[in-house]
């Protein structure tokens, strides 16, 4: 049984959150009542979350990753399993965010964007502005 892990990501825009996880191709649930995730086994565990993307959405062997929200932060803390973490599902969550939230700021500030470039896990952004 592989343990759950919590990691504070400043993950603070519910909206970027779950386009990021939609833009890795998730489909997440949104629970108004916190749910248990679920184990690899099916096993019902004892952390609960807010946002869930069921185990297989991620793969036959996987846990659930769950997003539990801080009312005290006002941000979203990811619980996800070691297995999963080694399999670098945390950093894919983190880039992708990451991505999304700078893409909304861009837009916010009317900032064009241009080519996306994605080579050995960068990603380049071309913007502009017209002043």
């Amino acid at each position: 049984m592989s343990a759950y892990k919590k990691l504070n990501c400043c993950f603070g825009d519910l909206t970027n959150l779950t386009q990021s996880l939609k833009n890795l191709g998730f489909k997440p649930v949104i629970n108004k009542k916190k749910q248990k995730l679920v184990g690899y086994q099916g096993d019902v565990r004892n952390e609960e979350a807010d946002i869930i993307i069921p185990k297989n959405q991620i793969s036959q062997v996987s846990n659930d990753l769950g997003f539990i929200y801080d009312e005290k932060l006002k941000e979203y803390t990811m619980i996800c399993s070691d297995y999963d973490l080694h399999k670098g599902l945390g950093d894919k969550v983190i880039q992708a965010y990451a991505l999304e939230a700078i893409k909304s700021a861009l837009r916010k500030n009317k900032f064009n964007m241009g080519a996306e470039k994605r080579k050995n896990k960068k990603i380049t952004l071309k913007v502009s502005k017209i002043i």
